[in-house]
């Protein structure tokens, strides 16, 4: 029987956190030393392209001033942990994982966030606001991944969310408008 959507959130996170290599400690080597501007640390210790962790910092704020905190367990991996993680998969032993060179984590666009279930309060306020910063839900199997796409994101039109339902009244005046840049 497989995994329900939270059971692979939660293993996805432990993944990142214990397997060696695979989390971003403080004494880990990673191969984007060549070129550290690139990449931006995010909340929860990750980090990706600077434009995209830049949009994940105000989709992060916005995020907070609705109470909602967004945590990312994966983003920028470098060739060996994607090749670690594909592995993983193709034996059984971990949650889809693309094959290496395919994974937009390895561009720093892609970014695995905890969300619960797909009816959870995270994972609504994403589905809701998420395009307003230039990402979107990429997997439909994965909830808990997110891709930073701002020209192939379609904002919505004013006083309307991601879903194009209308706002609630205290969000419609200036924060109703697009916060891609």
């Amino acid at each position: 029987m497989p995994f329900p959507p939270l059971r692979w959130s939660l293993l996805l996170a432990l993944l990142c956190l214990l397997a060696p290599g695979l989390s971003q400690g403080a004494g880990s080597k990673r191969s984007r030393a060549k070129s550290p501007r690139q990449f931006v640390s995010i909340p929860g210790g990750e980090s990706l392209r600077r434009d995209a962790a830049k949009a994940f910092q105000r989709m992060h704020t916005a995020a907070r001033r609705d109470s909602i905190n967004l945590w990312a367990v994966s983003g920028y991996r470098t060739v060996r942990e994607q090749r670690l993680l594909y592995r993983r998969y193709r034996q059984g032993l971990g949650p889809k994982a693309a094959r290496p060179g395919r994974s937009n984590h390895q561009r720093g666009t892609a970014v695995d966030l905890i969300v619960g279930h797909e009816m959870s309060p995270i994972y609504r306020w994403l589905e809701t606001h998420a395009c307003r910063h230039g990402f979107r839900r990429t997997v439909a199997s994965e909830p808990w991944h997110w891709e930073y796409l701002p020209r192939a994101t379609r904002v919505p039109a004013p006083g309307t969310d991601c879903l194009g339902q209308p706002l609630p009244p205290r969000a419609t005046p200036a924060s109703a408008s697009s916060d891609l840049s």
